[in-house]
């Protein structure tokens, strides 16, 4: 979210002055994470009859829903990373009605319970849900030319992108005065891009990701920040956004078929 300014001296300074924000007893449960997905021939954004829609959306395209931006896919999204976890995503079946259930750590015994049906997906004992593995990657988009917080999920095909990223990442390296040391993830802008891929159940749009630069000393305080916000996820603050294990966390609007690669 862009930081406002004024021209006025003394306002400002009341605003600064002021200790009750008047946001009452908003928690970390009452809080949206906006998300970064790929508008796939499905997503709502391409559905005209879908409170989602959007007339500028293309298949292939990236869509930001913290202020639902369609950023053309050719040209990419500018991200940096500050935090990484899986977890176990349980909906059930879109002919039994579909919807979220619940939101599993990646640590749960729920895939060594599961079968695959005929179209690929994990089916949990009582027939009525599937369980996806879920890669989140936690970070900052540039959208507009502003830092806006947000979150990745990858899943199904979308998995070796996540996989591949994540070895580009703790292979960065940087030398310093001891000679070479292990970036923090949050040293270096990736560039999202997109591309079609394909077998034989169909074609999709996957990610295209690439190191883009290291920051610059004008991102000082970024830095600073994504260190923060990468201390708040280790902590366990990106859980509570997702809920204690229950329906909190949205369905993806990429409308990308969940096949496992």
């Amino acid at each position: 979210m862009a930081t406002k300014k004024s021209n006025g001296a003394a306002l400002m300074s009341l605003f600064e002055s002021t200790e009750e924000k008047g946001f009452g007893e908003i928690g970390a449960e009452d809080l949206r994470t906006p998300r970064v997905s790929i508008i796939q021939a499905l997503s709502p954004q391409r559905q005209k009859a879908s409170p989602d829609y959007n007339e500028d959306a293309e298949e292939g395209d990236l869509f930001y829903s913290g202020n639902n931006t369609v950023i053309n896919g050719d040209d990419g999204l500018m991200f940096l990373p500050v935090y990484y976890n899986k977890t176990l995503v349980e909906w059930r079946l879109r002919e039994k009605g579909g919807g979220l259930v619940a939101v599993h750590p990646a640590s749960s015994d729920l895939l060594n319970r599961c079968t695959r049906d005929g179209q690929g997906r994990l089916i949990l004992p009582n027939g009525e849900n599937q369980l996806t593995t879920t890669a989140n990657h936690y970070g900052y988009a540039l959208v507009d030319d502003v830092t806006q917080k947000c979150v990745i999920n990858m899943t199904g095909a979308q998995l070796k992108h996540s996989r591949n990223w994540n070895t580009t990442i703790q292979n960065t390296f940087l030398e310093g005065s001891k000679g070479k040391y292990e970036a923090p993830a949050f040293t270096h802008w990736y560039r999202l891009r997109t591309q079609v891929e394909s077998n034989d159940r169909g074609t999709w749009y996957s990610y295209s990701i690439s190191q883009e630069r290291m920051l610059q000393e004008d991102e000082r305080d970024l830095y600073v920040e994504a260190e923060n916000f990468s201390k708040f996820c280790a902590t366990g603050g990106m859980d509570q956004l997702q809920g204690p294990k229950a329906p909190a966390l949205e369905k993806s609007s990429s409308g990308s078929k969940d096949w496992e690669d």
